[in-house]
């Protein structure tokens, strides 16, 4: 069977409802033999006879309750897309899927999420914490909407909303003998047992263009996915970090102070709020980019 004309259906709709032709055509604002003519169109096309044919008028047959069925389905089906459509334009319907770093979970949280998810219970957001480079595939594949990274790569198909410069510090503990210094030199980090998160492939990327620059190797004495690992390395004085950090040089925060190393590729990297170039992106999605870019004290 072909495609069913839908306006012919709503004629036949209303003749069932009203109960003639000529009161269906009244709410049509038509003639009553075009009303015929797109009833027996229909026929034609759905090869059944809808009603029988008596003196006094159509009288609806078996075959007519069951095409009513599917006309009220179809109604059904329309309101229900045009509710849902309706909820996502407000924001009280649609899931948001965002691909972030783990080190920005916690002011992410605590400054957008918590309040958006409370503003909007309706809505489904699905944080994942990913790698940079898996952050970008998943925009650029549409499977996350955002991403908010470390250093992604300049590449067309993404689009930049939001970005901050974030340069590698060297974390040192409070106590440590280069703590009273707010700018060091890299042979000065390098004398000092090293720890490196493995978990960031943005800082992972600057770090080996700094090794191709300087010709160096690092040898790290530790390696850990988890910044809460490194930090109490660094913290209990075992040796020093290199982490992409927005603390002051010099100024110590909770046992860790972060100083400015010397060298300009260490000093130019950025994070960044992204989304794939080209791509229409829901009203939820929309409002919560501005809400981070906003409320996001990276981006201030």
């Amino acid at each position: 069977m072909n495609e069913i004309n839908q306006r012919r259906m709503q004629y036949f709709y209303e003749v069932l409802t009203q109960g003639s032709i000529r009161d269906a055509a009244e709410v049509l604002n038509t003639a009553p033999s075009v009303v015929s003519r797109q009833i027996r169109l229909l026929e034609k096309e759905l090869a059944v006879t809808l009603f029988d044919r008596h003196p006094r008028g159509l009288q609806p047959n078996e075959a007519s309750e069951i095409v009513l069925e599917y006309c009220r389905n179809r109604h059904a089906h329309q309101e229900r897309l045009e509710t849902y459509l309706e909820e996502m334009r407000s924001l009280q319907r649609g899931r948001i899927y965002i691909a972030v770093n783990q080190g920005y979970i916690e002011p992410l949280m605590n400054e957008v999420l918590n309040d958006f998810c409370q503003q909007y219970p309706r809505l489904n957001i699905h944080v994942e914490t990913v790698l940079t480079n898996e952050a970008v595939d998943q925009v650029t594949e549409d499977i996350a909407h955002i991403g908010l990274v470390y250093n992604p790569p300049d590449i067309p198909e993404l689009r930049c909303c939001a970005r901050a410069k974030r340069p590698v510090r060297l974390m040192v503990g409070k106590k440590h003998p280069l703590a009273r210094q707010k700018k060091v030199t890299l042979a000065d980090a390098l004398r000092y047992p090293l720890g490196l998160l493995s978990a960031s492939s943005g800082l992972l990327k600057m770090l080996q263009a700094l090794e191709d620059s300087e010709k160096i190797r690092f040898a790290p004495s530790l390696t850990t996915n988890s910044i809460t690992v490194l930090e109490r390395f660094v913290k209990a004085g075992k040796g020093v970090a290199f982490m992409a950090t927005s603390l002051k040089p010099g100024i110590e925060t909770d046992g860790l102070v972060a100083l400015e190393i010397d060298n300009p590729i260490l000093n130019t990297p950025e994070s960044r709020l992204f989304v794939r170039r080209g791509r229409p992106l829901p009203a939820a999605v929309n409002q919560l980019l501005r809400q981070i870019i906003t409320k996001l004290s990276l981006f201030k």
